[in-house]
This record gives C-alpha cells, structure tokens and sequence, in this order.
C-alpha cells in the first residue's frame, strides 16, 4: 500500500513537472506550421491560415519571441511571415504527423487556445512515459532504487526538452518507447504491432523503425512468439498503406505520393527546395550534422551504456547473442539508417532508444547479479 502512494505522488510529481514544461515552453518556428496543419483542417483558403497563424501567434506568444518568429535576423522567417503561398509550400513537412495534429485539433476545439493545445499532447506522453518507466524498472530493481533511478532519468535533460517543444517527438517518443516494453517485457505481438502503427502517424519517419523491428521480431529464434511469413507481409502492408494513405497529403503542394522523393531535395545546408538532388550537399549536410550532433547530444553516452549489455552472455560459451543484444544492435542499426536518410542527430528523435537501452541495461546487470550470486 505505502509503495502505491508513492508511486501517486511521483505520478503527481510528473504531471507538475509536464505542466511546468506546458507554462514555459520553448517557441519553435515548427509550431506554426502545426498550427497552420490545424486550422488548415477546416479552412483551405491558404491566405486565410497564413494570417490567422500569424495572428494568434501574435496575441498568445510574449512579443520579444513573436518577433524571432517573425524575423530573428533570417530571411527564411521573414519570407513566411510575408507571403502566404511560400508558407503553404512548407506545410507537408507539417501535416505528415496526424495523430499529432489531430490531437491538437481536438484540443482546440475543447475551447483551449492553440498555442497551448500543440503542447498538450507532449504534456499527455510525458506523463504516460512516466508511468511506463517506473512501472517496467521496478520489475528489475527494488521499488525505493527504481523510483530514483525513474526520476532522475524522467527529470533528465533531453526529456525535460522535448516536453517543451512544440513537436510530436514526446508523442512518438511515448508510442515507440510502448512498443518496445510490450516486445521485451510483455511479449505481446498485437500491441507492439498498434504502437508501432500509432507512432507511424505521430511521425512518418517512424515507417523506419516499424519495418526494422517487425523484421526483427519475424526472422529472430530469440523472440518468444512466432511470426508467419504471411502475418510478416499483412503487417508491412498495413505500414505502407498507412505511410502512403499520410504521405497523399502532400501531393495538392506538388509532393510525392511517396514523399521521400521530394523531401531529400531539401537536405542541403540552407534547407532549400533545390530542382534536383545534388549529392556534394548532401555529403556537406551530412557531415555538419555528424560532426556537431555527437558533440552535442547524449548519443554518444548512450551507446556507450549500451556496450555493457554485451559483456553478458545469454549463452555461456556461445557467441549467439540473445535478444536483448540483438535488440540493442537493431536499435543501432535503425539510427544509421534513419541519419541516411535525414542527415540529422537530436537527442529529441532518440529519446525511446535512450530509455531502452537504459532499460535493457538494467535487465542485464539484474541478471548478471543473480547468476553470480547462484
């Protein structure tokens, strides 16, 4: 009973922490365009949801922000804030996160204003990534070690950012970091599969880590259940015809129906629709990332942790690794892939795999303990 109470009051703790995050959030650029995504939704004159993003902005943002929004020395904001037509232009890389937007949506038809229903989603998952963390760690460590370790992780940097931030990274943080406790503690095939088809409409690019971890938990002999090559195929298509059915979207603007195509021609170092892709750009884009992002996030602590998952063996005397550790490599697997992709290290984008490698971690020792204390 005492350890119930407990575990309210830091659910409590969490919410308050959320709601601090929620009074003092970090003004993104990003957000009008997810404001432009929620009123689009029942205007579709793009003069009309370019002044009325504007305005709003302007009456329920502090002034010295409103004015970075709008300026803040770039002329790619002054540019938005002028012309109508080239901010419609940015709006697929916006509207290709529904669940995000959608709930948005319906927080602003509740009667919240909007500059505070874009965060609410983000307060919604922080507070369910929450619950999740302590209710998994505590199945490893003594309750009062747990609650500790929960804290100090929830309290962390790299989250407390991405609950501020108007984007639907917490929310596909939350969804992913849900997938992955029904694949490596609940073991349930149908769930992971719902939490990996949420996090493709929260995010597109999590198609990515769908597809790699589906294959994963089909071809693996560590995984407990076992997937049909047929089940295997059903499953990938219900992903693609999801990613397709968001990616459709974008194709009024001239978009790809496949999205991709398009969307690379911006990856230069101005972020700039470019006619054709040029490779020199990319490279050049890619490195800048590189270089700055391993400096400047938390990627390199965590895959750091995460090489002690592989000092023990699920199979004395064997090279085979077990699951846990095939897990972890997927994880790494998909990073690359997905820097490939979008050249582009944050901590905000990697936020479930820095809590599952924290948790795998904490399996690991747990069981490194209790074979040698055997």
């Amino acid at each position: 009973m005492r350890n119930k109470i407990i575990f309210f009051f830091y659910l409590i703790l969490v919410l308050l922490v959320g709601l601090y995050g929620l009074k003092k959030p970090n003004y993104n650029w990003d957000m009008l365009g997810y404001m432009a995504v929620v009123i689009g939704y029942d205007h579709s004159d793009p003069i009309f949801v370019h002044d009325t993003v504007y305005q709003i902005a302007k009456e329920q943002v502090p002034a010295p922000i409103y004015n970075q929004l709008v300026d803040g020395g770039l002329e790619f904001r002054k540019r938005m804030a002028a012309n109508s037509n080239e901010f419609d232009q940015q709006l697929p890389f916006y509207s290709v996160k529904p669940l995000y937007t959608r709930m948005v949506y319906l927080f602003y038809k509740l009667g919240i204003p909007l500059i505070q229903s874009i965060h609410l989603p983000s307060l919604f998952s922080f507070f369910m990534m929450g619950f999740l963390l302590l209710f998994w760690i505590r199945k490893y460590i003594q309750f009062f070690l747990g609650l500790s370790v929960s804290l100090l992780i929830i309290l962390s940097a790299p989250i407390l950012e991405v609950v501020r931030i108007s984007t639907p990274d917490c929310l596909s943080a939350f969804l992913l970091f849900s997938a992955m406790y029904f694949i490596l503690e609940a073991k349930s095939l149908i769930l992971t599969f719902l939490f990996l088809l949420l996090s493709i409409f929260a995010r597109l690019d999590n198609v990515i880590p769908s597809i790699f971890i589906l294959t994963l938990l089909t071809f693996s002999r560590e995984w407990e259940h076992t997937i049909s090559v047929n089940k295997y195929i059903l499953m990938l298509l219900c992903f693609s015809i999801s990613c397709l059915s968001i990616s459709f979207t974008t194709i009024r603007l001239g978009w790809s129906v496949f999205y991709y195509p398009t969307f690379m021609r911006s990856l230069n170092l101005s972020y700039a629709f470019h006619p054709q892709f040029h490779l020199r750009d990319y490279i050049g884009l890619a490195m800048s990332h590189f270089m700055t992002g391993l400096f400047s996030t938390n990627l390199l602590l965590f895959l750091s942790l995460s090489v002690l998952v592989f000092i023990e063996r699920s199979y004395p005397g064997s090279r085979r690794l077990g699951f846990d550790q095939l897990f972890l490599c997927n994880i790494f697997f998909i990073i690359a892939v997905r820097f490939v992709l979008q050249p582009m290290i944050a901590d905000r984008i990697y936020i479930p795999y820095y809590l599952c490698i924290l948790i795998v971690l904490i399996r690991t020792l747990r069981r490194t303990k209790k074979n040698g204390l055997t």
